[in-house]
Parts: C-alpha cells; structure tokens; sequence
C-alpha cells in the first residue's frame, strides 16, 4: 500500500491505496484545511503551521514515518515531452540538462527526472518520456520540511505526470479528445488530450471571486482560448467534452452554463471505474475525486 500527499491551496491531502493494472483501491482519505497563504504556487510559505499539521496527523497514525510519496504542483516547473531511444539513465538526464540549458540560465540551480509515458511498442521507435526541472531549493524545502516532522519522502512526483499516469488506466477515455480541467483554490489548470494522448495544458488564475456570474465567465474564457486552439491546429479532431475537477457547491450550475455556451458537454468528473474507495468512503468518493493529483500520485 502507498500513501500520497498533496499540499494544495487550499488543503493537505492524505490518501493511502494500492494501485493495481486498471485501478486505484482507496482505503483512506483525510484533508486538513490550510489557512489562505499557507502556501502560494507550491511554494511554502507558512512552514511552521505546515510542519504541526503533519506532526499531528504522524502522531494519530494518519501518516507513517517513511515511504511517503509527495506530488506537487508548480507553474514554473519545466516539463517538455520527448522520444529517446533506449538508454541508461545518465545519458537520459545529460539529454534532459542539455535541453533545458536555455531556460535553466534564467533560473536557480535546477534538479532533473523523467517518467516514462509510453515505451515504443515498434522496432527502432524510442521510448516516450515527460522530462522535468525543477528549482533544487524547492526539492529541499519539501525534504526538510517532512523530515523536521519526523517524516521520510519516497519520492516527489510533479501533478502533470502523475495525471497522465492516471489517463494510462482509464480504456474509456483512451480513444477519446476531451479537455480535463482541475481546479485547486484560484488556479485553474487544463489538459487537452486528442485522440487519448495528452497534447497540450495550460493555466489560468481566477481574478473574480468562484461561485459568482463573474468566475463563470472567466472559466468559459479560458476553455474557449483551448477549443479555438486546437482549432487552429487543424487535426481533425473535435473536442468531445470537458471533465471538472475540484467544483464547489456554490459552482454545481456552472457545467450546464458551460455546456450552452460552448456547445461541449461540460461535466464532473465525478464516478470513477477506475478510482474505488473501499465502502466506508464511498460517501465521500466526490471528495476524493476533487483531489485527482494525490489519487493519481499512488500509481508508482
């Protein structure tokens, strides 16, 4: 079994499950809220607050001493898709280095990984991999930060790859162009996959408060900017729908306004044949499908 945390905007979320060929068993689900500010961006700001919270939920036997696996999520960390024929790993990460020296001469020192995505299934065609960089203070912020509450991480997973893990169990979208749009605080944060493969995602900060007229329409402007640009793309491929995540009550009219105005079905993601809480959280499963990034993050 593997337990997951996600420190959002708006919560620290703990998930524990075993993830099996096409599913996710969830066997327990906990959220703490966080105080605005906590954190900004997934940088950590209110370390102390952060660090009692965990002691607390450590000392309950929420959270285990070691094998945590953390997912965060960061606009300004670099990720770029790539196909590379098979390898070892240390020409992978001088590959990885090499094509972010541009952008990394703007930034402070830079720690690298992949995930593979895809293994090529054809002779003489390469392995698909998300290749990432991230800041090194912010890596070891995070380890500090576990290891001052007596905590050990497994691993640390940016939220891009542990979502596309996810789309990998799911047969009914694979075939499927649909935008995935999850919602954490202000941050807005879509995908586009065509065809079931992931092709673009962008991001957008709500200025408008959520729940008002005013929020609605800033969402129905930012999912347009993505059907017009896959419109311009000219690849045939129309967009089928759009999946929420992470509405609010005060947003549930939001799909069907969405839905009109765009001429896409608009709707929540909400029942899952992949996610499967064991019966004593079944009530919350809307709950735990709002939290998608913890949830994807048990797949290793």
């Amino acid at each position: 079994m593997n337990v997951s945390i996600y420190l959002s905007n708006e919560n620290l979320v703990v998930v524990s499950g075993k993830a099996e060929k096409n599913s996710i068993k969830i066997k327990t689900f906990f959220t703490v809220p966080l105080p605005h500010g906590t954190l900004i961006n997934g940088i950590i700001i209110k370390d102390e607050l952060i660090r009692s919270y965990l002691i607390k939920l450590r000392s309950k036997g929420i959270l285990p001493r070691k094998n945590i696996r953390l997912v965060i999520d960061r606009s300004s960390v670099l990720t770029k898709f790539m196909t590379i024929p098979n390898m070892k790993n240390k020409y992978i990460y001088n590959l990885i280095k090499e094509t972010f020296s541009g952008a990394a001469e703007a930034r402070n020192e830079l720690v690298y990984d992949y995930s593979v995505i895809e293994t090529g299934k054809v002779k003489n065609v390469g392995n698909q991999i998300l290749a990432c960089g991230m800041e090194k203070s912010l890596v070891k912020d995070y380890i500090n930060l576990f290891k001052s509450a007596g905590i050990s991480l497994s691993s640390i997973d940016i939220a891009l790859s542990s979502v596309l893990k996810l789309q990998n169990c799911y047969n009914e979208y694979k075939n499927r162009t649909f935008i995935l749009s999850i919602v954490d605080g202000e941050n807005v944060f879509a995908l586009l996959f065509l065809n079931g493969k992931y092709s673009f995602s962008n991001r957008f900060r709500l200025i408008s408060n959520r729940g008002t007229p005013e929020s609605f329409v800033e969402y129905g402007s930012f999912l347009s900017s993505i059907v017009q640009f896959n419109k311009t793309q000219k690849n045939n491929r129309e967009i089928e729908s759009v999946l929420f995540c992470g509405l609010r009550k005060d947003e549930e009219g939001l799909c069907g306004e969405l839905t009109v105005a765009l001429n896409i079905k608009v709707e929540e993601f909400i029942g899952s044949s992949v996610i499967k809480p064991v019966k004593v959280l079944r009530s919350k499963e809307r709950d735990i499908m709002k939290n998608l990034f913890a949830v994807a993050n048990l797949i290793e």
